[in-house]
């Protein structure tokens, strides 16, 4: 457990404890600027692949649905923070 929580975690602390510092100077460049709509592209993509892949798999039922575009409708248009969204999303998955 350890292992793979060192697996998981560390390579985001060092991007951001060494890549951090100097970001804004980085941000400036076009090519890099450039890159980042892309990867931002690639990373809504992956995330919806994947919310795919989970509905499939947990089964297409109407409390399903119902919670995914609950979530979906809080997200965009309720200034409520993420972590708020998910943990009532988890809660009404256990209700439901």
């Amino acid at each position: 457990a350890v292992i793979g929580g060192v697996g998981i975690f560390l390579p985001g602390l060092l991007l951001i404890y060494f890549v951090y510092p100097v970001w804004e100077n980085m941000k400036k460049i076009k090519a890099i600027k450039v890159s980042l709509k892309g990867i931002n592209a690639v990373a809504g993509g992956l995330i919806a692949v994947s919310a795919v892949v989970l509905m499939q798999k947990s089964g297409l039922s109407v409390e399903n649905i119902l919670v995914t575009l609950s979530t979906i409708v809080l997200l965009r248009f309720k200034k409520i923070p993420v972590p708020l969204i998910v943990l009532g999303v988890l809660i009404a998955g256990f209700i439901l």
